[in-house]
């Protein structure tokens, strides 16, 4: 067969000049290194007051072919798994159901996480002029947004095959009721993405990603795994693999400011207010989360609190960057105090304020109870015998009238929010270290919890004026507040929320709740 002339000519041009067939990952990253920034028309919406190196390079090298090879392999193991076999073996509902309503908390809240973590990044590539550190930067935006829709893919999976979805199927428009909201908005929002660009960077990759991820993403694999939950092992690992390398971004961020004169005047102080910022709200929430929601225990949070948090960062991961002029927080000391009984407070307030949530709680059971007192001595007189009380009252039942909210208000302990970390606490209840500190600004009061918080506070009272609960709802009857923030299941009546996780118990209704005429009262009034 003749061929034409034109190809003809292509084919002995080929001949002489053949087509790749593939490219050599070192030469990609070479061209990536060569790689330029329009420096000139840099700009960012928050400038640093840090000045950033030009010679910074990017630790892992990342090389663009390898990466996406690589998150598509991990992409198509996690998904094809979940879609595939966990599917058929039903895996779905033999999560206890006390795990999969921690769940409904954990999935949703690192969701609001990682979609921030993608604006922190870019605003870092905006503030970096070194190419290499852009490119770390880079990198880490495009996991960001695969982490987001890996969590997201969480819910989804949960609302499809979790007994009970409500609160994983509507999470984003319920989530926003309780208390526990706003300081996860705090340490995951304002935190990262809020002024100074390598502040933020302090707050996501230092403190967020290099010292919370490991109890957050790490140990609650295995929390998840013991109550029977493959699901959230599978995704969680493929997020984590991911977080090594924003750790060394992090790193880099450091070694960039490493030579400016700011960072020895401003450093430290905001990578101590980002911990114990940070701190406050994670130390009692995932301790909560992962004693009180779970059947089957791991270990106690304690012991993974200092493994992870006070010797792995604290120690190891901030000494490696001492020869940078960084120190340890002059606030882990206190941390660590936090760590052995500040879960416990918080869960005593979540139950009490357990219609306000968008999943179910649980007292613990006689055999739980065992294991708190071995393991924290002195739980049962504090709080073990509140619980039998409470559920002497019949707190479950919803024709008993009784939420333990009413038994604060029986017994004269006030519930306040802190005003920095927006965590609630009752310092005449508390066996943490919380005691009750209020100023007067602009006419308001606010109440703090501790002396970091209120330091913070002080130099800065503009960046913490946020409204608490009681604020926002105060003389507002709670089943109408209920009802506004979409608190209610697809019957238009049934709470979310529950005080038990009895797939059988009865299910609380607005009506219930409407019958205790309970209303919001902001207790800094009668201050």
């Amino acid at each position: 067969m003749a061929i034409s002339a034109a190809t003809k000519a292509a084919t002995d041009a080929l001949a002489v000049n053949r087509a790749p067939t593939s490219v050599n990952a070192q030469e990609v990253h070479r061209w990536l290194q060569s790689f330029t920034w329009d420096f000139d028309k840099n700009r960012t919406k928050y400038p640093t007051k840090y000045k950033m190196a030009n010679e910074t390079k990017e630790q892992f090298k990342l090389i663009a072919k390898e990466y996406a090879r690589m998150e598509s392999v991990k992409d198509e193991r996690q998904f094809g798994s979940l879609q595939d076999v966990l599917t058929r073996l039903d895996a779905g509902n033999r999560v206890h159901p006390k795990w999969g309503e921690t769940m409904k908390v954990a999935s949703n809240f690192l969701e609001v996480g990682e979609y921030n973590a993608i604006a922190a990044t870019g605003m870092l590539w905006d503030s970096a002029s070194a190419p290499e550190q852009k490119n770390g930067y880079l990198a880490q935006v495009l996991d960001e947004i695969r982490h987001t829709n890996q969590c997201g893919y969480v819910n989804y999976y949960f609302s499809k095959h979790f007994h009970d979805p409500a609160g994983h199927n509507d999470a984003r428009r319920t989530r926003t009721i309780g208390p526990l909201w706003k300081g996860m908005k705090r340490v995951f929002s304002d935190g990262f993405i809020s002024g100074d660009a390598v502040e933020c960077s302090v707050n996501l990759q230092l403190v967020g990603e290099a010292c919370f991820t490991n109890p957050l993403i790490v140990a609650i694999t295995e929390w998840a795994a013991a109550n029977g939950d493959e699901i959230t092992p599978t995704v969680f690992l493929s997020i984590e693999t991911d977080e090594l390398r924003h750790m060394a971004n992090g790193y880099q961020t450091v070694v960039s400011i490493a030579n400016d004169a700011a960072a020895s005047k401003y450093l430290n102080t905001d990578l101590n207010n980002a911990f114990w910022t940070q701190q406050k709200y994670f130390t009692p929430v995932l301790g909560m989360l992962f004693e009180y929601g779970s059947k089957f225990k791991v270990e106690p949070w304690v012991k993974t609190w200092n493994r992870w948090v006070y010797e792995d960062w604290g120690g190891i991961w901030i000494g490696r960057l001492g020869k940078y002029g960084v120190e340890s927080p002059r606030s882990l000391r206190d941390a660590k105090k936090d760590a052995y009984w500040a879960h416990h407070d918080l869960f005593l307030l979540a139950y009490a304020l357990w219609p306000t949530g968008f999943f179910r709680l649980t007292l613990p059971t006689a055999e739980e109870a065992d294991w708190f007192e071995a393991n924290y001595p002195g739980w049962y007189d504090q709080y073990g015998k509140i619980y039998d009380e409470w559920r002497a009252r019949g707190c479950e039942d919803p024709n008993s009238g009784f939420i333990p909210l009413m038994w604060f208000i029986e017994n004269n302990h006030p519930i306040y929010i802190d005003r920095v970390s927006q965590v609630p606490f009752c310092p005449s209840l508390c066996k943490g270290a919380s005691t009750l500190r209020v100023h007067e600004y602009n006419g308001k009061k606010h109440s703090f919890s501790d002396e970091w918080g209120e330091r913070m506070w002080l130099s800065e009272p503009e960046r913490y004026e946020c409204q608490n609960m009681f604020e926002q709802y105060a003389g507002r009857e709670l089943s109408e507040v209920i009802a506004e923030q979409h608190g209610v299941r697809s019957d238009g009546k049934t709470l979310i929320a529950q005080p038990h996780t009895n797939k059988n118990g009865k299910l609380w209704t607005l009506d219930d709740i409407k019958k205790l005429n309970c209303v919001f009262k902001d207790p800094l009034d009668a201050l």
